[in-house]
């Protein structure tokens, strides 16, 4: 797996929504039997998600995606269950077991590729207890397996959880691919409402 399964670091978001599909499903097979996750949308789509922008994404999900790959690539199985915990520790209870039973139903649904160590030590801590298995850390292992950029492994976290919540697809692309994603600086306030 030398090579990126998606090449495309920089998104423009209304021309390559194809590339993030495809990475979401790469990430994950199980996509369209997903409930919510993180992301509740109650009341008005721009609101809810601004909210959930400013209070979850942007300060602990999108950081421990990163967290996730950079320590893939160093081999860390050990530091990736760190990254767990420490997601486990401030995601409200709620959000918490609904982030772990989406996250376990993934990794225990896929086998490690064969001789991927991290992977496998991963998986294994998940489904002992030993790791709490959110869907963040999941899907971030598995962007990094298949060496997606960052920006189209945050975009396919984007569409997984949009999906999730019950947003359609032009909810998803309008608020989330054009609207967190598109922004560079991630401000919770920037989130495109036209």
């Amino acid at each position: 797996m030398g090579e990126p399964a998606i090449q495309q670091e920089q998104i423009d978001s209304g021309s390559d929504l194809g590339v993030i599909v495809r990475a979401a499903e790469l990430c994950n097979p199980f996509l369209d039997a997903m409930g919510e996750v993180t992301l509740e949308v109650r009341g008005p789509v721009a609101a809810s998600l601004v909210n959930w922008n400013a209070a979850l994404f942007s300060p602990m999900i999108r950081p421990a995606l990163a967290d996730v790959r950079r320590e893939y690539s160093l081999g860390g199985n050990l530091e990736i269950a760190v990254i767990d915990c420490r997601l486990e520790s401030c995601l409200p209870k709620r959000l918490s077991l609904q982030s772990r039973t989406e996250g376990k139903r993934l990794i225990g649904g896929l086998l490690p590729p064969r001789g991927d160590r991290v992977v496998e030590r991963y998986r294994e801590a998940v489904l002992a207890g030993d790791a709490p298995g959110h869907l963040a850390v999941i899907h971030g292992l598995r962007a990094a397996l298949f060496s997606l950029p960052p920006r189209v492994t945050e975009g396919a976290y984007l569409l997984q959880e949009g999906s999730g919540s019950g947003l359609d697809g032009h909810d998803i692309s309008r608020f989330l691919i054009n609207g967190i994603l598109g922004r560079e600086e991630y401000a919770p306030a920037t989130i495109a409402l036209v």
